[in-house]
């Protein structure tokens, strides 16, 4: 099995084989030696090729998506990282520089995201002028990403400039459907947000090729995107943006691991596992649907990748699962490190669990709950 730092990759040879691979998942991920590093006066496990995201949180989101993660609240109890913004820049990237430089030589990758990052371009700004800084004092970044719903590049196209400089590796631009009022409905943008237009979105797309590589992330809903027909219109309508790289997300599994409310009843309702798609495109590896191509299959921590070709796109379609994520860092080795807005620094998602390192932040406000 093929490994990087952050993935392990086989392709099938045998119908049987992708059988069992699309049934097993990432249980057949194999961890990695996770490496022994000292930082905040302590020694860590740490997972080689771990993510490192600055918690974007300057501004409230300007989309509401009804899948939101930030609105899951887990059963021991969840302070939302999104309930507090930034209010100090200059204090927050000291702080960021606080926690970066004891990681200098280790390799992380970064990823930029949280709420919306393009929604404040001020912050934005200084937040790729810092980690440059940083990376001249020795912090190492494999790799850079930006998940985006690309709101501020459409309205400050002066960012996509900025992110090329920086050196990112690929934005992923998140879009729900080609049908611009059903995104809405999914998607939810501030309708003073031009981005929902599709009209917006469709240039706002081709004109970042120049400068950055773009791969579209679906998210699978039967709201929305469900059935093959359904990915074949997107695909065939990404492509004519010259978009070559699609990534269909099935609604990462919970399986009980959140506390029932609205936004759980929504992902469980508008669910569509991927299992029917990966078998209508390739029920056997002799029996393909024509214009696909199998590639391989991608086996993460807590997700699962099936990589196909259909035409000249490269098509991905992933399951995730929050229990196997919440299982792997209950190992103590630390699979990521997240920045919260209010100045902490842990392994999780929650700003209260698996705490590195956590500073007083007066600056850093609450906002009230809407």
């Amino acid at each position: 099995m093929a490994a990087s730092l952050r993935n392990q990759y086989q392709t099938a040879t045998s119908s049987p084989e992708l059988v069992y691979f699309r049934q097993a998942t990432w249980r057949l991920y194999q961890p990695v030696a996770s490496v022994l590093w000292q930082a905040f006066g302590q020694e860590h496990r740490l997972r080689p090729g771990l993510t490192f995201t600055p918690f974007a949180n300057a501004v409230r989101c300007n989309a509401h998506c009804a899948f939101c993660s930030e609105e899951l609240v887990r059963h021991e109890g969840h302070q939302l990282t999104a309930k507090r913004l930034i209010d100090d820049y200059p204090a927050y990237f000291q702080r960021l520089r606080a926690v970066l430089l004891p990681f200098r030589g280790f390799a992380l990758g970064l990823s930029l995201s949280g709420l919306e990052a393009t929604a404040e371009p001020r912050w934005l700004r200084g937040l790729l002028a810092c980690l440059s800084g940083l990376e001249a004092e020795g912090v190492v970044f494999d790799e850079k990403v930006l998940y985006t719903n690309g709101s501020g590049l459409a309205t400050e196209p002066s960012l996509v400039p900025a992110l090329h400089g920086f050196g990112l590796s690929r934005l992923e631009l998140s879009r729900c459907h080609d049908d611009e009022d059903v995104n809405q409905r999914i998607m939810r943008f501030n309708r003073n947000q031009p981005i929902w237009r599709n009209a917006v979105y469709e240039a706002t797309v081709r004109g970042l090729h120049e400068q950055l590589a773009v791969k579209n992330s679906c998210i699978l809903t039967q709201t929305g995107i469900a059935t093959l027909s359904d990915v074949e219109r997107y695909l065939a309508w990404a492509r004519g943006m010259g978009v070559r790289q699609v990534v269909f997300r099935e609604l990462s599994r919970l399986e009980g691991s959140y506390l029932p409310n609205v936004f759980t009843d929504w992902i469980e309702l508008n669910r569509v596992p991927i299992e029917p798609l990966l078998t209508a495109v390739a029920p056997t590896l002799e029996a393909i649907r024509p214009g696909w191509q199998y590639a391989g299959s991608t086996f993460g921590y807590y997700y699962y990748n099936e990589h196909f070709r259909w035409q000249d796109l490269e098509v991905i379609f992933e399951t995730s699962s929050y229990p196997a994520l919440q299982a792997a860092n209950a190992t103590g080795v630390l699979q990521k490190l997240i920045l919260h807005s209010d100045g902490t620094l842990s392994g999780d998602w929650d700003p209260d669990s698996r705490v590195l390192s956590r500073v007083p932040a007066p600056s850093l406000d609450y906002y009230p709950s809407a």
